[in-house]
């Protein structure tokens, strides 16, 4: 039988052999003013449970040791090791019954702290996201090509355009060093235009006519009518203008004259006048004109001939076209 021996003096109870069990039919209370208990085994300290005003702390007293929880049989379910790490086993976390099967990798991307939107972002950075589910790494990288955004390194030209570029194909710009799209259109010279006369017209003898174009062949902004060309608006800038036809019956020393008129007026810069040298000669005449117009100025074009009387333009080689070189 083990004897149970009261030490007042070093303050102990003492068992000579065996286990000491307490039961008593109410609660066991340990009230230590101190506000530590100690646990210890054969002399050494192991694990303290102090108040620090009222908080509880759980404490190992060796070095290097770690606080372990384990299950009855023995599983562990986690671990406060010594380096201050709170550890726990594979596929071991749940929130409210859910398991949380992040990994420890995926989990440690969430440290950032309060700072935001103060670093540089590189392909190379890692973005958090969730994988039906799962929460899973992927790269700024790939995020940007899923998403379609672009810059200069981006443009490698490794698909080929076989055919030629639509209205509304889109080319890549730096305006002042930010990238834009541009519809092809803008890239074109329009507003353009080509039209011919469908039938001759008569000219009669020194009688400044106007020509009566009235077979379109193109009209990139629907900008010819009644005869004109008309700027549309926001299409100011340097237009180039041509024009070609044929008058047959000119005798020597006679004349066939070409004149540019804008917004109802010659301008004389640009027209023309030609000569021939003997009777009863073809003439064959072409002008071109480079003009600064604002939106809403029209071109046309005038004739005339000294012939002596009425001669037509013949309508199969006569034409007038013009298009937008630049914007002044």
């Amino acid at each position: 039988m083990a004897n149970i021996e009261l030490d007042g003096v070093n303050k102990k109870i003492k068992v000579d052999s065996g286990d000491l069990t307490l039961d008593v039919p109410g609660d066991i209370v340990l009230d230590a003013d101190g506000g530590d208990v100690v646990f210890a085994d054969g002399g050494t300290n192991l694990l303290k449970v102090t108040n620090s005003s009222s908080d509880v702390v759980l404490q190992p007293q060796v070095d290097t040791k770690d606080i372990v929880f384990k299950q009855y049989d023995g599983t562990v379910v986690a671990t406060v090791e010594d380096n201050a790490t709170f550890n726990i086993p594979t596929d071991k976390l749940a929130i409210n019954g859910t398991a949380v099967t992040a990994t420890a990798a995926e989990l440690n991307l969430i440290d950032g702290g309060t700072a935001r939107g103060t670093t540089a972002i590189a392909d190379g950075d890692g973005v958090l996201i969730n994988d039906a589910g799962t929460m899973r790494q992927t790269t700024v990288e790939t995020l940007k090509t899923y998403i379609g955004g672009f810059d200069v390194s981006s443009i490698t030209g490794a698909t080929a355009l076989a055919v030629t570029p639509a209205s509304s194909d889109e080319a890549v710009i730096s305006d002042a060093g930010t990238l834009k799209r541009i519809d092809f259109k803008h890239l074109r010279n329009n507003p353009s235009f080509l039209v011919k006369l469908s039938g001759d017209q008569n000219i009669s003898h020194n009688t400044v006519t106007k020509i009566t174009w009235d077979s379109e062949i193109q009209d990139s902004n629907a900008a010819f009518g009644s005869n004109k060309f008309t700027v549309p608006t926001g299409e100011d800038g340097v237009y180039m203008f041509m024009c070609g036809l044929e008058l047959d019956g000119i005798d020597n020393a006679e004349s066939v004259d070409l004149y540019w008129y804008k917004n109802g007026s010659n301008i004389e810069f640009g027209s023309v006048k030609f000569y021939q040298s003997a009777d009863n000669q073809l003439s064959r005449n072409v002008s071109s004109v480079c003009l600064n117009l604002a939106a809403d100025d029209y071109i046309e074009v005038y004739v005339a001939q000294n012939e002596g009387g009425t001669i037509p333009i013949e309508s199969d080689v006569a034409f007038f076209a013009g298009f937008k070189m630049f914007t002044a």
